[in-house]
């Protein structure tokens, strides 16, 4: 084990070429966010991609309104609406007026409290399209970060397992 000076990660950021600096792999890797407003019927949601860190803290929410008790004490549908609140807890950033009123209201707010499954299954549909279309973005080596990710709807075709796994996204 060594102890060296401090590493000055803003520099290895500066060497970087343009190309690199304006790739989504390596902005979110050097800190920032992907995110894509999306329209719904109860008004527009700014959400963001899904870090590795969000998928943890997705699996710790969900597993807390679980008590910590396995995923086969619950029934699919209970789990999958467990994961579902949770990934919109973590995903959604900002939303229309009633969303950042019910989270001023109530500090602990949560999508579990939202009483519509069925607003609740075209939110999260749509976040998962955002989320499969940066997935395929990253996958290729995609380019530069102001080019708009393409809009592909019934795009289910995500590969199964993590958070967004085996659920449909209409």
């Amino acid at each position: 084990m060594k102890v060296v000076d401090g590493i000055d990660t803003q520099k290895k950021a500066d060497e970087l070429t343009e190309q690199e600096r304006d790739d989504y792999f390596t902005k979110m890797v050097l800190g920032k966010d992907v995110t894509e407003e999306i329209e719904t019927s109860r008004g527009k949601f700014t959400v963001k991609y899904p870090k590795p860190k969000d998928t943890i803290a997705i699996g710790k929410i969900a597993a807390y309104r679980r008590n910590y008790k396995p995923v086969e004490a619950f029934d699919a549908r209970s789990e999958d609406e467990n994961i579902i609140t949770a990934t919109l807890d973590v995903v959604v950033v900002s939303g229309p007026e009633w969303y950042e009123t019910a989270k001023k209201t109530n500090k602990f707010f949560s999508f579990v409290e939202v009483p519509s499954h069925a607003f609740i299954a075209e939110l999260y549909g749509k976040a998962y399209s955002f989320r499969e279309q940066v997935e395929r973005s990253l996958d290729e080596g995609a380019g530069p970060a102001d080019q708009r990710l393409p809009a592909e709807k019934g795009a289910d075709d995500a590969l199964d397992g993590g958070t967004f796994g085996g659920l449909a996204s209409q």
